[in-house]
C-alpha cells in the first residue's frame, strides 16, 4: 500500500508542477528573475531550489552522495531547469516504479550539504520530496496570480477527482 501511495503522490506532484509552470511560462523574463521576498530569492531561485532538492534526494537515494545543493546560479533560465527537470522526473519515475515496502523501510546513510553523515529511512525522504515540492508551490502561487498567471486548483484532492478517481 505504502509504495502506491508514493507511485500516486508523485503522479500528483508531477501533475501539480506542470500547472505551475505552466503559469511561470506565461510571465516575463525579468518577473521571473525579479528579486523577490521569497528565501530562494526569485521564482527564478525557488524554481531551482525546488529541482535541486529533487535531483539530491533522488541521487541519495540510488546511491550517490552529491556535496553540494545546486542554485539558482546553475540554471540559466527557466528552460535549463525544465531540462533538467525532465531528466530528474525519468529518474523518479523509475526508483518508484522499482519501489518494494521493504526499501521503503529501509535505511539510508548519507553525508549532508554541510558535511555531517546522516539516516533516514527512505519512506521519509520520499515524502519529504513530496511536501517540499507542496512548500514550494505554495510559495509561488500567489505571486504568480499577482503577475496575472493564476495556476488551476492544485489541490491533491482536486487531482484525485479529475485525473485519478474512485
Amino acid at each position: 500500500m505504502i509504495v502506491q501511495r508514493f507511485q500516486k503522490m508523485h503522479r500528483y506532484s508531477d501533475w501539480a508542477w506542470a500547472h505551475v509552470i505552466q503559469s511561470v511560462k506565461q510571465i516575463s523574463e525579468a518577473d521571473y528573475k525579479q528579486e523577490r521576498p521569497f528565501f530562494w530569492g526569485s521564482i527564478h531561485g525557488t524554481m531551482a531550489h525546488s529541482l535541486a532538492a529533487e535531483i539530491i534526494w533522488i541521487e541519495r537515494l540510488n546511491g550517490n552522495n552529491p556535496t553540494e545543493l545546486l542554485g539558482a546560479d546553475d540554471f540559466g533560465s527557466l528552460d535549463e531547469i525544465l531540462d533538467r527537470w525532465q531528466t530528474v522526473k525519468a529518474q523518479w519515475d523509475i526508483y518508484l516504479k522499482n519501489l518494494t515496502p521493504e526499501i521503503a523501510a529501509s535505511q539510508i546513510k548519507y553525508r549532508s550539504t554541510e558535511g555531517e553523515m546522516r539516516e533516514n529511512n527512505v519512506a521519509d525522504i520520499i515524502q519529504q520530496i513530496q511536501n517540499h515540492g507542496t512548500e514550494h508551490r505554495s510559495q509561488l502561487t500567489p505571486v504568480l496570480f499577482a503577475l496575472g498567471a493564476a495556476t488551476e486548483q492544485l489541490d491533491f484532492i482536486f487531482y484525485c477527482v479529475l485525473q485519478e478517481p474512485g
